[in-house]
């Protein structure tokens, strides 16, 4: 399967200011209180010192405001991080299907795919028997407090089909059944049965991008929580 981590410029900068907030908390709170040095002299006559912290009003005001700072530094870099972990779709195929002139129910689909940075990986034509495509995949969908860090949902594509537009012959036609990338591996297969259980991931399912056979072009994009298609411009 393909696991994306999304770190960008953008995930940087809030990385860094996620940085600046915990240091500001932590001098924060350090700084409430400030030391003093005292001394006295023993009984044999020599000098000692020694240090004590004491409360101080006024820095614990600035203590405040800072706190204050750090959090909503921290609460604001996790928020936007979020957003853009939610929003950040991979785009993992392109697919074009067309109806076959003279032979009815039957398409050409053209299916191009790409691993996680867009760089294409294979490129076929497959007759896929049906008025529209299937394009299956598994989704193993991660905790959110990963997607924080910029670690993306793990997909893989594993299927294409094809589907009737009449019920009927959805029922009792043929299907064509094209098995891609190996199909499901050892790996969702274990974390399937195990996702229930686990820290790290929410879920583990199959998922299912379709659209008709009009002959337009449409790129396949992998969300935090599936496949979805989307017509080409």
């Amino acid at each position: 399967m393909t696991t994306p981590v999304i770190v960008g410029w953008p995930q940087l900068i809030l990385f860094l200011v996620a940085i600046i907030g915990l240091g500001l908390l932590v001098s924060s709170l350090m700084g409430v209180t400030r030391e003093r040095t005292g001394g006295f002299v023993d009984k044999n006559g020599q000098p000692v010192s020694h240090r004590r912290r004491r409360f101080g009003v006024g820095r614990a005001l600035g203590g405040v405001v800072l706190v204050a700072l750090a959090v909503s530094l921290l609460w604001g870099t996790f928020m936007v991080q979020s957003y853009l972990g939610l929003t950040a779709d991979i785009p993992v195929a392109s697919i074009r299907a067309t109806q076959i002139e003279g032979l009815p129910h039957q398409m050409s689909v053209e299916l191009t795919q790409y691993d996680k940075d867009g760089h294409q990986l294979a490129s076929k034509t497959y007759l896929v028997k049906g008025d529209r495509w299937e394009l299956q995949g598994n989704i193993l969908k991660f905790s959110s407090w990963l997607n924080i860090l910029g670690i993306h949902s793990a997909y893989k594509l594993t299927r294409l089909e094809g589907q009737y537009d009449d019920p009927n012959m959805e029922s009792n036609e043929k299907h064509t059944v094209i098995v891609l990338n190996g199909g499901d591996d050892d790996f969702f297969k274990t974390t399937y049965k195990q996702a229930w259980s686990s820290p790290f991931v929410d879920a583990a399912y199959g998922n299912a991008a379709i659209a008709p056979a009009d002959g337009l072009p449409y790129n396949v994009f992998a969300s935090q929580t599936g496949f979805y298609p989307k017509p080409a411009r």
